[in-house]
């Protein structure tokens, strides 16, 4: 996967994509604070995560029903961690810090469960922007960083960091 950035549009079928949007925007649906994106203080922003596994753990009782379907169509060796991230709507796009998720070779799986105007930039300057039921797959050792949307009131995506 060296380098490489692949864009894969409705990645699932429409009632899986459903049910996995359904769930996400549910009013039930527990999303955590986090005080800075990419644990990067210096940049005066936030967002909200529900950790789906870590550790070598299942974190979440969501896990079948929005992980398997996305890692259920992608080949993979391990799972190291898979998190929901939501960003609110912002007065102005501003990118958060460049990093990688781990310091190690990994593939990222970055799913879009709704189309906004926030993006994913990597340090080649390549954007990514969010489209509903869409799967970006990329070399984990590429710097990336999110920028959030200014159209719509949340940014929903499913981060899958995988060997």
């Amino acid at each position: 996967m060296e380098g490489k950035i692949k864009t894969i549009d409705n990645f699932l079928d429409n009632n899986t994509f459903l049910n996995i949007k359904n769930l996400l925007f549910s009013v039930h649906f527990p999303y955590y604070y986090q005080s800075a994106v990419a644990n990067n203080e210096d940049i005066a922003d936030f967002y909200f995560n529900h950790t789906f596994y870590l550790n070598n753990q299942q974190q979440s009782l969501a896990f079948a029903d929005i992980v398997l379907p996305i890692i259920g169509k992608y080949g993979f060796k391990k799972l190291l961690r898979a998190k929901c991230n939501l960003y609110t709507k912002k007065e102005k796009q501003i990118p958060n810090a460049f990093h990688l998720d781990f310091e190690m070779p990994h593939t990222v799986l970055l799913y879009s469960v709704n189309t906004n105007n926030g993006y994913t930039m990597f340090k080649s300057g390549e954007k990514i922007y969010s489209k509903q039921n869409q799967l970006i797959i990329f070399d984990g050792l590429l710097e990336h960083c999110s920028v959030a949307q200014t159209d719509e009131k949340i940014r929903v995506n499913i981060n899958i960091n995988i060997e």
